[in-house]
């Protein structure tokens, strides 16, 4: 397991983005730097308001603790969170992001692991599962775009993080049509939609000491008859050991996400036999997510294989007690914090059948003439 080490001195951090943000009037609108503790109790405020339309960077560096013993932290990637006024919440898309105000408000910001919400209004459980540490975190509102201010301000900024974000920003693929990140993880950059000539479409996915998932919404009962039906290419598993402790719970998987808000996840497991059905050892995950190797071990990787489950009686089997009465989404999950490797895989023909027929889950729209 790679322990993260980074030592951070906030105070000089916190002088090169300040300084950055006074030398750059011509692009800058307005721009302040905080410490953000991870242990305080409630959103703080960054004192930075905002008009709707308008573009702004969060620059983070620093580290929060999940176990300090255990050397599991996590930046800004992971744990960074804003608002705009009583909006919704959103997450970093990594150490550094940028995004476009959705409402006039103030701008408000917290350091928050995902199992700690309770809805997207942005309440959440204040036992944190957190063990301190904080985030050096520069908010900058942009005269113009972001893509125009970051490399002018990124001349004066000697700690490299508008640098990163520029090239974050021209780097970025789109998400898969009709798929979107979940609320409680929040944005991620893991997934993208890869589209060959001649090629069955597919999402690609890379997971490198992160953490995201995506959901397909969609609506339908849950029948002795349904089947989830996928083809999947694992090129790399994020993890070498069991998945089934804190420390070495990185996994990639697909999930049927139900109406009374339990999921089953189906991952391929680097070493548990296949069938081991565990809860999430996750805080907050450990009430509503199951997981199901449906794989297990090195053979098969780099090839595509195909899988076809029965939802109820998985759900049966896994979850227990009373049914769920609907499915209604389908996710991708991808997790690769905690040992901070890297799991690579694509999926395609993602699929439910039933009685009435087969729905099938984009990207598949995209081989229609």
């Amino acid at each position: 397991m790679s322990k993260f080490c980074e030592t951070i001195d906030h105070t000089q951090v916190a002088e090169a983005l300040r300084a950055a943000i006074a030398g750059a009037p011509a692009v800058v609108r307005a721009g302040t730097v905080m410490q953000l503790p991870a242990h305080e109790a409630g959103w703080e405020d960054t004192r930075l308001l905002l008009a709707r339309g308008e573009e702004v960077s969060l620059l983070s560096r620093g580290v929060v603790w999940i176990s300090r013993a255990l050397g599991l932290g996590v930046d800004g990637k992971l744990s960074l969170w804003y608002r705009v006024g009583d909006g919704p919440i959103a997450k970093a898309i990594d150490a550094t992001t940028s995004f476009v105000a959705d409402r006039d408000g103030p701008l408000m910001v917290i350091a928050r692991l995902s199992g700690d919400w309770i809805d997207e209004t942005g309440r959440f459980d204040p036992a944190s599962t957190l063990e301190g540490g904080a985030l050096c975190v520069a908010a900058v509102a942009w005269r113009d775009s972001a893509a125009a201010g970051l490399p002018i301000f990124a001349e004066g900024d000697t700690t490299g993080l508008a640098a990163n974000e520029a090239a974050r920003i021209a780097a970025a693929r789109p998400l898969p049509r009709g798929w979107g990140p979940l609320w409680r993880v929040g944005q991620t950059s893991i997934f993208c939609e890869a589209v060959e000539e001649g090629a069955v479409p597919r999402i690609a996915c890379r997971c490198r000491q992160d953490a995201g998932i995506l959901k397909y919404p969609l609506d339908l009962p849950l029948a002795a008859d349904v089947e989830l039906a996928w083809d999947w290419r694992v090129e790399q598993l994020p993890s070498l050991v069991a998945e089934d402790t804190v420390p070495t719970h990185d996994y990639l998987s697909i999930a049927v996400e139900f109406d009374n808000g339990q999921d089953v996840t189906y991952f391929w497991s680097a070493s548990l036999p296949v069938g081991t059905t565990f809860r999430c050892p996750l805080p907050g995950w450990d009430k509503v997510e199951t997981h199901i190797a449906v794989r297990s071990g090195r053979v098969g990787l780099g090839a595509w294989t195909s899988e076809r489950r029965s939802v109820l009686a998985d759900y049966r089997a896994a979850v227990g007690g009373p049914d769920a009465a609907r499915i209604v989404g389908v996710w991708l999950i991808a997790l690769s914090a905690f040992q901070r490797g890297e799991g690579v895989c694509e999926f395609a023909c993602i699929r439910l059948g039933h009685a009435g027929g087969e729905l099938r889950v984009a990207p598949w729209d995209l081989m229609r003439p």
